[in-house]
């Protein structure tokens, strides 16, 4: 990329129209200002001056921005890390101002690759357990008048009926990708990292029940006949549903539950509220069973089901709660960030992509040490 380039470049991210692909050349220029070492001069120019060029053509976009305290980056590549506007905006302006920081190559010299399986536990109705990372496709184990089978993709699937069916739980510990369980009935439930899940082998009599904690996405198989619910663990909260398609998020470190809805109606009960629920619409229980209504982001809250991580004003405790279930990290914070960022990228890279998607904004920087990492300023 020549100098001319850049500066177009610049131009076309203050405007809004980049392309992808010419997103991604703006990261590779980014990280050029980063590293010392990968400065063409003869292709690009003297280094400070391309720097204010390019101020010049952002300055007018963070000067109409800078009130706010969310950190805006403007557009992504699905598959790429890419910084921009206010979080290279405020690089090109404040990076000179940083106090002394280790380089980055130091400090994340220890990456943490992404979870390589899902590392998840079925236990039976025997209580018989089984390591499914290590099972092989195929029959996993037979419960009354009910298969329990592996297939190609991975998913765990149970077929049959039984009147007399037992419980299973399937646990995806820290460190886990997304599994995926067929029930008996058809419906499908991807369980992300941390999560676990609570059913019966087979559905019988006028109700289907399971049970949950952590983040879940459900895709409900109509019989209404047999109605469906999920009750949080957490919390106690049940969800009633005919047929549709919902995520719910209930940690226990989390101070709410969100239920939110893509498609058909579900019906949040806490014994202290009820309340309806429709398509695009999200539902938060506080701790006190309270219920409050919002617009859903449904791309923010199903991004962990399509293997991104999203993030849309989140505080950078709730992003290091994400990346600590995620990548199986214990954090450690020696400073206090106010700010809200908004950041996408897939998660089936190391945590130091992420990591260094958030250091472009120059509020926040971090120190990889084993499986420790420390948030500093």
């Amino acid at each position: 990329m020549r100098k001319e380039e850049a500066i177009l470049l610049a131009e076309k991210i203050a405007s809004g129209t980049a392309t992808d692909a010419e997103m991604m050349q703006y990261n590779q220029l980014f990280n050029a200002f980063q590293e010392q070492g990968d400065w063409d001069e003869l292709v690009l120019g003297n280094r400070q001056q391309l720097e204010e060029l390019i101020r010049q053509r952002l300055q007018p976009v963070l000067d109409r921005r800078r009130p706010a305290k969310k950190v805006y980056w403007y557009k992504w590549a699905a598959a790429a890390v890419v910084a921009l506007l206010m979080g290279s905006g405020y690089y090109f302006l404040q990076h000179r101002q940083a106090g002394p920081l280790q380089p980055q190559a130091l400090r994340f010299r220890n990456d943490i690759p992404a979870p390589a399986g899902n590392h998840a536990v079925l236990t039976l109705g025997n209580g018989r357990q089984i390591q499914l990372d290590s099972a092989g496709n195929g029959m996993l184990a037979v419960q009354g008048q009910v298969q329990v089978s592996k297939n190609a993709s991975g998913q765990i699937v149970y077929a049959g009926t039984d009147n007399a069916g037992s419980f299973n739980t399937l646990q995806l510990p820290p460190g886990s990708r997304p599994l995926t369980v067929i029930l008996a009935d058809g419906t499908k439930v991807w369980l992300d990292a941390g999560a676990v899940l609570t059913y019966p082998t087979a559905f019988y009599g006028g109700k289907r029940e399971v049970f949950v904690s952590g983040q879940a996405y459900f895709e409900v198989a109509r019989n209404s006949n047999q109605p469906f619910s999920v009750t949080s663990t957490t919390n106690n909260t049940t969800i009633d549903v005919l047929g549709t398609t919902f995520n719910v998020r209930a940690f226990r470190d989390s101070s709410d539950m969100q239920v939110a809805l893509l498609s058909g109606a579900v019906k949040v009960n806490t014994g202290k509220a009820s309340q309806l629920l429709h398509p695009g619409e999200q539902a938060a229980v506080n701790t006190k069973g309270a219920v409050q209504l919002s617009p859903a982001d449904l791309q923010q809250a199903t991004a962990w089901k399509d293997g991104m991580f999203y993030f849309n004003g989140a505080d950078i405790t709730a992003i290091m709660s994400e990346l600590q279930r995620y990548y199986d990290i214990d954090v450690v914070y020696q400073t206090d960030v106010k700010d809200a960022f908004v950041a996408k990228i897939p998660r089936d890279v190391p945590v130091s992509r992420l990591l260094n998607l958030l250091e472009m904004t120059n509020l926040v920087h971090f120190k990889i040490e084993g499986r420790k990492v420390t948030v500093i300023k």
